[in-house]
């Protein structure tokens, strides 16, 4: 059976693995390169399945690394294939994971997911294209297409502008408390908005406080929070794919060689 190296974390170099703490296929250990060392642990397998209860484990270990010191979260499922592998993509990734060392290992990260009713948001817009529909229920095939296509963009472009106007909103309501924010505007016609805020642990009460009057304030959609969690979708691999944030999800947990883009973050 094939074995490969699953990757928790990246820590400082000599940091200590908190005692009892199992990962996948065995005990915690780390790869050092210079600095920096990669929390993993060897797995009999090239992949480990993404259930439920496999994404738990991943969290709590990373949370229980945070608890003991530095660490960037590295997304679930990452299995390299090799020691030496492990060892390389550290290396070659060194400048870009020593400064997200610097700017995150101490900050958390709140997510929020938006959900509304789309027909409200697109009412309006319906009332007005329903008399220009009547009249082209009398026309051709070809042309009531043509006509049910552009209406349904224009349904489209009314939920973006809203969904965009209300993640702005929602900086303008809770960055006072936060230092960034990630956004994926209109994943789902359902979810108007999921969104990610970075802020230092200090601040997780301020945040849950601006984040109930938002509540209040947009009492026509339903807001709900997660977190606090380690900053997995502002790590500079996260931020450069535009990935949206994780825990909702997992890769396909294929080993990797050391070549490819380092899969650390959500």
């Amino acid at each position: 059976m094939a074995c490969g190296c699953y990757v928790y974390a990246i820590v400082p170099q000599g940091a200590p693995i908190p005692p009892r703490l199992g990962g996948f296929g065995g005990p915690l250990t780390t790869v050092p390169c210079r600095a920096l060392a990669a929390a993993i642990s060897v797995v009999g397998a090239s992949e480990v399945p993404p259930a439920p209860e496999n994404l738990l484990r991943h969290e709590a270990i990373v949370e229980a690394l945070r608890r003991h010191g530095p660490a960037l979260p590295v997304r679930f499922g990452t299995v390299l294939p090799s020691l030496d592998a492990v060892v390389r993509a550290l290396a070659e990734r060194y400048a870009l994971l020593t400064a997200d060392m610097d700017r995150l290992a101490d900050k958390i990260e709140f997510d929020i997911a938006v959900l509304w009713d789309p027909t409200h948001a697109v009412a309006a817009q319906r009332r007005d294209a329903e008399a220009p529909d009547l009249a082209a229920a009398a026309l051709g095939p070809g042309t009531r297409y043509l006509s049910a296509r552009l209406a349904a963009q224009r349904r489209e472009d009314v939920l973006r502008s809203r969904a965009v106007a209300l993640a702005r909103a929602l900086d303008a309501e809770l960055l006072g408390a936060a230092l960034e924010s990630r956004h994926h505007v209109l994943p789902t016609p359902r979810l108007a908005v999921t969104a990610a805020y970075l802020l230092p642990g200090a601040r997780a009460g301020a945040f849950r406080e601006a984040f109930a009057s938002a509540r209040r304030a947009h009492a026509g959609e339903r807001l709900l929070l997660s977190g606090p969690w380690p900053p997995y979708s502002f790590v500079t691999a996260a931020t450069e794919a535009c990935h949206p944030p994780p825990r909702t999800g997992a890769n396909g947990g294929q080993a990797a060689d050391a070549a490819t883009v380092w899969p650390y973050g959500g």
